[in-house]
């Protein structure tokens, strides 16, 4: 069951949060967003801008939109995956077909979320996902 909007504590993970985004209101606001609830939050506007950051490893979630141009979202965590890194997922799209949930699921993706979401389910999900990974 999510926590009410402003009711849930600071998250305590030290591991950023990476959102990846080619909208730059989306990216910023999903910063802010997270940044509100106390996580560590680094921002890119590409999956190239993304992976060409040697610190993508260390990246504790990742939030990262389906579509964007250049590299999708699933083609992203693809490469991750055939460097070794292995890091909890969540894809966000405002359109999102079968085949793209079938791809993700082969993946792996930690969820799949169709825009428009709510802000504490996005919450909760990446919390979830950093205290799997713990």
């Amino acid at each position: 069951m999510p926590v009410p909007w402003g009711h849930s504590p600071p998250c305590q993970s030290q591991e950023p949060v990476c959102v990846v985004d080619d909208d730059e209101w989306v990216a910023d606001s999903l910063k802010l967003l997270l940044e509100t609830f106390g996580f560590d939050v680094r921002s890119y506007s590409s999956g190239a801008e993304f992976l060409a950051d040697d610190r993508r490893s260390t990246a504790g979630c990742l939030v990262i939109d389906q579509h964007m141009p250049g590299m999708n979202g699933l083609d992203v965590v693809d490469r991750l995956q055939k460097e070794g890194v292995r890091v909890p997922t969540i894809l966000i799209s405002g359109r999102l077909d079968a085949d793209t949930r079938k791809r993700a699921a082969n993946l792996g993706i930690t969820s799949v979320i169709e825009k428009p979401f709510a802000a504490d389910h996005l919450v909760e999900i990446i919390r979830t996902a950093l205290w799997e990974r713990n």
